[in-house]
């Protein structure tokens, strides 16, 4: 079968890109705060009086985990709806493109900046965003022919 030349599909391919550099954010970010999570937790796990059986190291850990996979879904599902809204829009040029890839880097790079009370990873999610563009422009053929083979859409 041959690989269909779909902008949803192409989007998924370079979100996966954009996860995997958004998740590596977050586990600097998180590792950076690791030593208020360990008070924080300590602390609310003590007034609560719950002794879960886990070290809070594996407690920060799993949540390192879990915010890397959670930050590599994310981007894999709006890289995916990125191509979609390009093919809504009849496939316009690639600055039409890089302009709404920006609007939602500016806006994961805002949360991200708030969240971690720095500039810096705000700027660095923005820009792990505007890496979508040339993978997205080098995985995407426009001129490839609608002659494909494979499973079609219902439209």
């Amino acid at each position: 079968m041959v690989d269909r030349v779909d902008p949803a599909r192409t989007g998924v391919k370079a979100g996966r890109v954009v996860g995997v550099l958004t998740a590596a954010l977050a586990v600097v970010s998180l590792a950076q705060a690791r030593g208020s999570f360990d008070r924080s937790v300590s602390l609310l796990l003590d007034l609560a009086g719950i002794d879960v059986g886990l070290p809070v190291a594996a407690l920060f850990w799993g949540n390192v985990v879990l915010a890397a996979v959670a930050r590599y879904a994310l981007c894999y599902a709006v890289g995916s709806l990125v191509g979609v809204a390009y093919e809504w829009l009849d496939r316009p040029s690639l600055p039409v493109l890089a302009g709404m890839i920006l609007i939602v880097g500016a806006v994961d790079g805002l949360f991200a900046a708030i969240d971690t009370r720095s500039v810096a990873f705000g700027v660095a999610y923005l820009l792990a965003w505007l890496c979508y563009v040339p993978v997205f422009a080098r995985l995407f053929d426009p001129d490839a022919g609608d002659d494909r083979s494979g499973p079609r859409r219902l439209s």
